[in-house]
């Protein structure tokens, strides 16, 4: 079986349940340790009716497209900016001819729309554009946030205009040049070779206004230019080369500008030669316009909401939590750029009834900082999060070796040098695994025997031997732990995580219990139960082996790390807890930080856990 194959599928799985015995404080022994006492029915069913509202108030990310709003929005921008010319340092007439000759322009050009005539909307849209964006040059002083907002406006909703019928134009896609007209002037368009994508490297452009969403903060930066959401999807004949992007292909923040107008040509054949190109709004803070420095416009934030646009996120988490059959179909390391072998990769891990979309905000603030994007490959690594630890840690494994066999077998990149690793929740847990030397603790925390005299059916012994005895991962140097179970949760103890944990169900390939593995009856010097179905739940105990082994090991040499822990505010740390997991559990000593935010659970939306993270990021790539 190929190492893809085996990432997708893995084989043979196993889970190790742990016996019923008393949790054990490791950071503070001297605590009550005592196992809980059952849970009240009264509190279970509190619990249970609970979950409905939770549901409902569980935010949902969604959009709308509408390209309407952008023409309305430039059309409007045009008649704000024939009321404000006097404010312009142009001559009024100039100004206010302009602003009304592009809106009318964009008025019929809605109007040829409706009749299916998109070839002389094309044409409107992109007129309209070239005669702001003169007006934007003859105009030295010309600031996307002055007075001359109006005209920004006009340029940046005509361009979006023409990029999006444009992308569904079927010449896009041919061979250059292309030629369209408007009131009598014709037109060539070509791109310049400053842009930072290829010709037809995108299968659609849709523009930012055009996007309203739901659910998510929005992250733009104002300035020149059309900002789009670029989309090149994962089609059957692209299958081998995105096999690592997600099932919705690549959603990008992209700017269109318009670098040049020149006249060519003479009678017939004169026209205007308009040089395009789409920029990488990550990359390029401004952009230079006939010798003005302008910001850049972009939106980081519609490319999220797109790609995972009309999803719940508890639902979606729920349901990959559930039915692990199906999740492990969609799950692995995803890329949200094209891969780039000279950027560090960060890979985002989320956590326990959880899915990527808990980033959708992290991301794009990552992604808004041209110092942080320009030094950084964001990943996102996904699981089904029913999974015990020690599956989920041999699948993440599984997945960066595929990876790197495919963009860097010789091991020169920084995906095999140089990697960061943040997780949310149980997310951290895994990241926490890949920096950890487990030797050989794990399987002392399972059995007092030695592995080779441990009585495994021959079948599995392989299997078994990949799931316990592992190196950490060479390639990860930092770490950053947010809201982490590193000792367990005693949440994972109460009855009802246990009771939940058997509605879970597991693919036929992973086994249901450690008796599965032994030959015979279970042999003396075994510290773990073998008849119990073990889920994630379960191996976030606080004496489930995997972590009891964790907290006995040391990191690899070299490796820094860095804890964000909520706090409920109650005033009581190092006693506190988020409301999931407690201080005592998150917090590890040799942390190069801990930040501990007022926040629940959920501490990676706190404003001040962001900016942590963009701090450890420049600090990670010395420019801090």
């Amino acid at each position: 079986m190929s190492v893809e194959a085996e990432a997708r599928n893995p084989p043979v799985w196993k889970t190790l349940s742990p016996k019923k015995h008393k949790p054990r404080d490791l950071m503070h022994p001297k605590r009550n340790t005592s196992s809980p006492s059952p849970v009240p029915c009264r509190v279970r069913w509190i619990f249970v009716l609970c979950i409905p509202l939770f549901f409902a108030s569980c935010s949902t990310v969604s959009s709308k497209h509408n390209s309407r709003n952008v023409t309305d929005r430039g059309i409007g921008a045009a008649r704000e900016l024939e009321r404000t010319a006097n404010l312009l340092e142009l001559p009024f007439l100039a100004v206010g001819a302009v602003a009304e000759s592009t809106g009318a322009l964009l008025q019929s050009a809605a109007k040829q729309e409706k009749k299916g005539l998109t070839n002389d909307a094309a044409g409107n849209y992109l007129k309209a554009a070239v005669d702001a964006r003169n007006l934007i040059v003859a105009n030295r002083n010309s600031s996307a946030g002055g007075p001359e907002h109006a005209l920004f406006q006009v340029h940046n909703a005509a361009l979006a205009r023409f990029a999006e019928i444009w992308g569904n134009d079927i010449r896009s896609s041919e061979p250059a040049p292309y030629h369209l007209s408007s009131g009598g002037e014709n037109y060539e368009i070509v791109l310049d070779s400053s842009s930072d994508y290829p010709a037809g490297f995108f299968d659609e452009a849709v523009a930012s206004d055009a996007i309203t969403a739901k659910g998510i903060r929005e992250i733009e930066r104002v300035g020149y230019g059309a900002a789009l959401v670029g989309i090149r999807r994962k089609t059957p004949e692209r299958a081998a080369d995105m096999r690592f992007y997600a099932p919705k292909g690549l959603h990008l923040p992209v700017t269109l500008t318009i670098v040049s107008v020149e006249e060519a040509g003479s009678g017939e054949s004169r026209r205007k030669l308009v040089s395009l190109a789409l920029l990488d709004p990550t990359r390029r803070e401004t952009v230079s316009v006939e010798g003005q420095t302008l910001p850049l416009a972009a939106n980081f934030s519609d490319p999220v909401v797109m790609l995972v646009g009309g999803k719940n996120e508890l639902l979606d988490g729920l349901f990959g939590f559930l039915n692990a059959k199906k999740r492990i179909e969609e799950s692995g390391i995803y890329l949200l750029e094209p891969y780039d072998p000279n950027r560090i990769p960060v890979v985002l891990t989320h956590g326990l009834i959880s899915v990527p979309i808990i980033w959708r905000e992290i991301i794009p603030e990552l992604l808004s900082e041209p110092d942080i994007a320009s030094r950084y490959q964001i990943l996102a690594f996904t699981y089904p999060s029913s999974y015990a630890l020690p599956e989920s840690g041999e699948f993440f494994r599984n997945e960066l070796k595929a990876i790197r066999e495919k963009y860097d077998p010789d091991g020169r990149a920084p995906l095999s040098r140089n990697m960061v690793a943040m997780g949310h929740s149980m997310g951290g847990v895994l990241s926490h695994m890949l920096v950890t030397d487990f030797d050989d603790r794990l399987w002392n925390e399972i059995s007092d025997l030695p592995f080779d005299d441990f009585p495994v059916v021959e079948d599995n012994k392989s299997a078994l031997r990949d799931l316990i005895f592992f190196e950490p991962d060479e390639a990860v140097q930092r770490a950053v732990y947010i809201s982490a179970p590193h000792r367990g949760a005693t949440m994972a103890t109460l009855g009802v995580a246990g009771a939940v944990s058997q509605l879970v169900r597991l693919p036929g390939n992973l086994l249901a219990s450690t008796a599965d593995f032994i030959d015979g009856p279970p042999p003396e010097g075994l510290k773990v139960d073998i008849d119990k179905k073990v889920t994630s739940i379960q191996s976030l105990r606080p004496d489930a082996p995997v972590l009891l082994a964790m907290d006995k090991s040391p990191n690899k040499p070299g490796v820094v790390f860095h804890s964000i822990i909520g706090d409920r505010g109650k005033g009581d740390t190092p006693e506190s807890s988020d409301g999931v997991v407690e201080y005592w559990s998150s917090h590890l000593d040799g942390a190069a930080s801990e930040l501990i935010v007022p926040t629940d659970h959920a501490s990676y939306k706190d404003p001040k856990a962001i900016e942590e993270l963009k701090r450890i990021l420049r600090v990670h790539a010395g420019i801090l």
